[in-house]
């Protein structure tokens, strides 16, 4: 009777679970569209950085700010969750929606912003640039 349990339990579990399955979403990056940069950037106080972006589809949603650094340079771009769906609508005519990055500087120094606005015909990033002069 033991066996008999054993191997129907192990049958549940494995019928119950299909590795094939696909996920029903994709990470993306939404490019900006623009940036409010403030005047003045202090050290050791957050400098918030105002970013606007538009979803092409209502399957896109919002998943924060993405940021990559290499020295003085900051890399900027939107996370997004694209949901696997029959059912998404056009929404660039949306928003634009604005979101905020704080930058928090630690050191009196220049730095360069490139915010990702896509990509060209040659398939090569674009970006909006703008340095951050740091008192």
């Amino acid at each position: 009777m033991k066996k008999l349990v054993l191997l129907l339990s192990l049958l549940f579990v494995f019928s119950s679970c299909n590795l094939d399955d696909e996920p029903n979403v994709e990470y993306v990056l939404l490019p900006v569209e623009s940036v409010e940069m403030p005047v003045d950037f202090n050290v050791n106080v957050i400098n918030q950085i105002k970013i606007r972006y538009r979803r092409p589809t209502t399957c896109h949603l919002y998943d924060g700010i993405y940021y990559r650094y290499d020295g003085n340079t900051r890399i900027v771009a939107i996370n997004a969750v694209k949901l696997k769906s029959n059912t998404c609508e056009n929404a660039i005519e949306e928003g634009p929606y604005e979101v905020t990055l704080d930058f928090k500087p630690t050191e009196s120094q220049t730095y360069l912003f490139k915010f990702w606005t896509g990509t060209n015909a040659a398939g090569e990033d674009e970006f909006l640039e703008y340095e951050a002069i740091v008192n």
